[in-house]
């Protein structure tokens, strides 16, 4: 891989750690603790919904997780494939 997308994909990775432990931690102390501090939210929403507000860009953010795997997993898979390739070629030339 070349560092260019070795660095995006360790980006990738991380941005996405952070976001889930973001959520993780955000919808523990709305759990946990009583809020004090004044927020400005929908009169709309429902109590349940307060919850969950940053967990709605989970799915995107596992989709690039998920993306970012392949990609990784797809050029190793590439780079052994044509590794392989080439030792065949060698050794048909030197038959």
């Amino acid at each position: 891989m070349q560092k260019f997308e070795k660095r995006i994909c360790i980006f990738a990775i991380v941005f996405v750690s952070l976001y889930v432990g973001a959520i993780i931690i955000t919808i523990h102390s709305r759990i946990k603790t009583e809020t004090r501090i004044e927020r400005i939210e929908s009169p709309a929403m429902q109590p349940g919904e307060r919850m969950i507000m940053m967990a709605e860009l989970l799915p995107p953010m596992l989709l690039l997780l998920v993306i970012t795997i392949c990609f990784i997993i797809v050029r190793k898979k590439r780079t052994i494939t044509l590794l392989r390739l080439e030792e065949e070629d060698h050794q048909h030339l030197t038959d």
